[in-house]
C-alpha cells in the first residue's frame, strides 16, 4: 500500500511574514503546500485536495473568509505533532486547524471554517 503523501490546504487572507514561516517549515518537512485561493472556499476539501469523486462544483458560494485555515491530510500523530510544535517554535498561529477525515472531505471549504471558527469561540470562553 503506497504511503499517503502529506498535504496541507492552506488558506490565508493576509499573506505576510507568519505564511512565509508556516511554508518554510512545511518545506522543510517535505510536506505538499496546496495554497487555496479566496475564490476556490466554495470547493470541496475533496477537489482541493484533487480526490477522485470530487468534482468542481459550479458557480460557488465563495464567502469572504477573515482567518487562516490549515487542513491537515496523510499526517501521523507523530509528524503531526512535530508540525504543530515547529510552528509553536516559529511562532506561527493558525488557530483554525482541521485534520481530513472521511466525513469532512465532502464539505465545503467555508463550511469547514465556520465549524472551526465555531468550536474555537467555545473553546476560548
Amino acid at each position: 500500500m503506497p504511503v499517503s503523501r502529506e498535504t496541507v490546504l492552506y488558506f490565508d487572507p493576509k499573506g505576510g511574514e507568519q505564511a512565509a514561516a508556516l511554508k518554510s517549515i512545511l518545506v522543510r518537512m517535505g510536506v505538499r503546500i496546496k495554497n487555496v485561493p479566496s475564490d476556490a472556499v466554495g470547493q470541496t476539501i475533496g477537489h482541493l485536495l484533487g480526490r477522485k469523486g470530487f468534482d468542481a462544483r459550479e458557480n460557488p458560494e465563495a464567502p469572504a473568509l477573515s482567518e487562516p485555515v490549515l487542513v491537515l491530510d496523510g499526517f501521523t500523530d507523530k509528524r503531526l505533532e512535530i508540525l504543530l510544535r515547529e510552528m509553536k517554535k516559529s511562532g506561527v498561529v493558525v488557530p483554525y486547524k482541521a485534520v481530513v477525515t472521511q466525513t469532512n472531505l465532502g464539505w465545503i471549504f467555508h463550511q469547514l471554517h465556520d465549524e472551526l471558527a465555531r468550536e474555537h469561540e467555545a473553546m476560548s470562553k
